[in-house]
This record gives C-alpha cells, sequence and structure tokens, in this order.
C-alpha cells in the first residue's frame, strides 16, 4: 500500500472514493489522485504478457484505433523536433514506433510485454527492449525524443521513471506525454455512480494507477528539470464507429478551441510537449 504521493512524495492525502474496490486519494500538495493499492512489478508483467496474448486480436484492434491518432500526434512531435534519435516508451507492438520510423527517424522501443515487443520485433522490423525503462540501461544523453503514450498512468512511480527520461534525453531534447484527464474523468466517474451505470469506465483504477491533472503534471515537470512548450487536448482514439468517431472528433475540436481561449483542459486526456533545460 502507498503511504506517499508517488509523484512529488508527500505523505498528507484526502480520500476520494472507491474505484472498482480500489481506495483512490488525492495528494494535496501537488493534486494527483493516485490508487493506494497497487500490483507488483511482477504482476504487472504478468497482466500485460497475458493482456497481449492474442496477437491477432490487437493486430486488429490497434491497426484500426490508432493511426489516425498516432498521425496527428507524431505531426505535433515533427514541428518541434523534425529527426533524430526517439525512443517509444510502452511502445506496445510498435505502431507509432513504426510510424515515427517511416518519418524518419531512427527508433527504439521499450515494452514490458513480452507478447507485444515480440511482434514490434517480427513483424515491425522495430529494436525493441523487454522491461522498464529502467532496465533498458540506455547511456546518458541517448536520444532527442522520448515518448510516453498513454504509460505514466500505469506506472507505480512515474517521478521516478521520468527522472530516468531526462538522464537519457540530450540537451533541448523533447518529452512527449499522453495521460488521461483526471478532472474529465473524475466528473465522469460521479456522473457514473449518480445514474448507476456501473458497466461504463471512469477512472479506471485498475488499471490506471495514477491520476494527473495538467497543474500537477506542469509543475512537477517543471521542478525536475523540463520546459513546457505546449499543453493541449489529447487527440481521441477513433474506433470505425461513424457516429461516436464523430463525436469524439465534434468533442476535440471543442476542446482544442477552449484551451486556446480559457486555457481550460476539458479533453478526456491531455498531451504535453517538453524539453530538458
Amino acid at each position: 500500500m502507498r503511504t506517499s504521493c508517488p509523484w512529488c512524495g508527500f505523505k498528507e492525502k484526502r480520500f476520494l472514493i472507491i474505484d472498482e474496490g480500489v481506495p483512490v486519494v488525492a495528494c494535496v500538495n501537488c493534486g494527483i489522485a493516485y490508487a493506494l493499492v497497487i500490483p507488483t512489478l511482477e504482476a504487472i508483467r504478468r497482466y500485460y504478457t497475458e493482456q497481449f496474448s492474442d496477437e491477432r486480436h490487437w493486430e486488429v484492434v490497434l491497426s484500426s484505433a490508432r493511426p489516425w491518432l498516432h498521425r496527428r500526434l507524431l505531426s505535433r512531435i515533427m514541428h518541434y523536433r523534425a529527426q533524430g534519435e526517439l525512443v517509444d516508451v510502452g511502445c506496445s507492438f510498435g505502431h507509432f514506433a513504426s510510424m515515427a520510423r517511416q518519418a524518419g527517424y531512427k527508433v527504439v522501443g521499450v515494452e514490458i510485454s513480452e507478447p507485444a515487443a515480440r511482434y514490434a520485433r517480427t513483424r515491425m522490423g522495430l529494436s525493441v527492449h523487454i522491461g522498464t525503462l529502467e532496465e533498458a540501461k540506455f547511456n546518458d544523453e541517448s536520444f532527442d525524443v522520448v515518448t510516453l503514450i498513454d504509460v505514466l498512468e500505469h506506472i507505480a512511480e512515474p517521478a521516478k521513471t521520468l527522472r530516468e527520461v531526462r538522464r537519457i534525453l540530450r540537451h533541448g531534447g523533447l518529452l512527449v506525454l499522453r495521460v488521461p484527464n483526471f478532472k474529465f474523468h473524475w466528473i465522469k466517474t460521479l456522473l457514473l455512480r449518480a445514474t448507476k451505470r456501473k458497466h461504463f469506465i471512469g477512472l479506471d483504477s485498475h488499471n490506471h494507477i495514477n491520476h494527473f491533472t495538467v497543474r500537477s503534471l506542469t509543475e512537477g515537470l517543471t521542478e525536475m528539470g523540463f520546459k513546457i512548450l505546449e499543453v493541449r487536448p489529447g487527440v481521441p482514439n477513433i474506433y470505425g464507429r461513424r457516429f461516436f468517431d464523430a463525436l469524439r472528433i465534434a468533442y476535440w475540436a471543442v476542446a482544442l478551441l477552449v484551451s486556446a481561449v480559457f486555457k481550460w483542459q476539458i479533453g478526456n486526456s491531455i498531451e504535453v510537449f517538453a524539453i530538458k533545460v
């Protein structure tokens, strides 16, 4: 059980909710919410090995759901760093890393799931380290870009991982983070509770053990030695269901407008672009 905040180390917290049987609290210092009970690293390895064992299923799901997101995210990355060496942490089956390679980056992946990493190696032809970022033991200042796309919410010690990211980034190198927006999913969870729609997912605290806000991300990254370039609503996933996909895209367009005009982040996810200083 966690006794202190995994982001800032502060011990004082306030209880929020029991989400899917998991107690969730909020740090009174930095504002992130986090699950008090977390799986061990070995349990996480086992879970993702089992989760990604059906390669055919994930090949269909990821190849259809993620390219729309990946193209737009990659376009923004290229706006800040058009070339160089890139490591995709939590690269899964390698679809984004493969797209980045096609765009001209020299790419390496890191993935904790052995089946997913094997697919990325054999089917995508990528160089992938199996395990955590820390276990990969990259040399200091090895990369121009480090991406963590829908990864940091799953990591037990996110601050430790970000310090490792800073170590392997070159000076001026680009960090790209994408995480769920806690405030969006907190409101969604309360609405689902009020309407008793239990089969819909809110915070998803079995899988998402950290719940970040814009303030916690930007202040934490600044303290770690990063300069924030941009914070924006995350690009939505597209699943091939025209009506719901259109709603997602429309809401994202509204979220972008609200972010530009009022600096409010109302998207269901947050994307942060920052450089090492």
